[in-house]
């Protein structure tokens, strides 16, 4: 008899891939929350990041780093130091985003935001000690492995596409056109640094640790071009007709600050219409790879039609 796990009101067996990627999910989750309990940092700090990174979520960046790697014959668990990195990274830039400044954000992941409840200052001190401990990470990764080329390539990534010319950019960009009309390539432009970047990184940062080769890594990044876009265009619709309750954040809050978005755009629509597109075109670049990958087939899927 094979063992099914059953989720949201559905039986999964073994073999789906939604099956692993749940067990994988729960596994960088204990991975996080562990790794949160071994540093000698004060304890307010602690109870800060710890409240962020343990709000939980979709883990998304952190599997897609898993699937990408094990597409190339590259073990979970070899890689969780990578994937565990670029989740704090995007837990830092969450902390950061909902700062008074910023988007002045009240709920994240259906907790109240980090800087409601620690003060601004050591919100951002919080956000700014998960960027670095990502970076302590990688670097662990490669002296556990003994890469360090590969783990130089990796931070290499990373910092990339998080940094000025990806998700920090992104958001100056992002900052710069509120209340503004901007044009579809400017919007794409946005999309692309702000969510898009650190989704690319991922699927590349994966493979990378894999060793995969260059067309591979090509193929990949049109594959994370392709998701952030449509993550970006989905989170935009959630924005526009979500619950806050099933979002575990506010809703409305794009349109009350004027922020460009896909549906404002173009309509809500031609929006999904575009989503799902880029849905089918991301398909096509796994199917490009010449080997399987369902659970970054199956990743896609769950992005573009989720609910939350």
């Amino acid at each position: 008899m094979g063992f099914h796990l059953r989720r949201q009101g559905k039986t999964m067996s073994r073999s789906d891939p939604r099956f692993r990627l749940e067990r994988q999910r729960r596994e960088v989750d204990r991975y996080l929350l562990q790794l949160l309990e071994k540093g000698d940092e004060p304890p307010s700090l602690r109870e800060a990041m710890r409240h962020s990174v343990a709000a939980g979520g979709k883990r998304l960046r952190p599997l897609l780093v898993i699937a990408a790697a094990e597409t190339f014959g590259y073990p979970a668990g070899k890689v969780m130091p990578v994937a565990a990195a670029i989740e704090l990274v995007h837990t830092y830039s969450l902390i950061h985003d909902d700062l008074p400044a910023m988007d002045d954000g009240v709920l994240r992941r259906g907790r109240p935001t980090c800087h409601r409840i620690y003060g601004e200052a050591l919100a951002i001190l919080a956000g700014d000690a998960l960027l670095t401990l990502a970076f302590e990470e990688i670097a662990s990764f490669g002296l556990s492995e003994g890469q360090a080329g590969r783990a130089l390539r990796i931070n290499r990534e990373l910092a990339r596409a998080a940094g000025r010319e990806g998700m920090v950019g992104g958001q100056v960009l992002d900052l710069q056109t509120e209340g503004r009309q901007i044009t579809l390539p400017e919007l794409e432009k946005i999309d692309s640094r702000k969510t898009g970047a650190l989704l690319q990184a991922a699927v590349r940062c994966g493979a990378i640790a894999a060793t995969a080769g260059a067309e591979a890594l090509k193929n990949l990044s049109d594959y994370g071009t392709c998701l952030g876009l449509a993550f970006q265009i989905t989170d935009d619709l959630l924005d526009r007709e979500g619950e806050a309750a099933a979002l575990g954040k506010d809703t409305g809050a794009d349109e009350a600050r004027g922020k460009a978005t896909m549906p404002a755009l173009i309509g809500a629509a031609e929006a999904r219409r575009r989503a799902e597109g880029l849905y089918r075109r991301a398909l096509g670049h796994l199917d490009a790879l010449g080997r399987p990958a369902e659970s970054l087939a199956e990743l896609a899927r769950q992005l573009v039609y989720r609910n939350s």
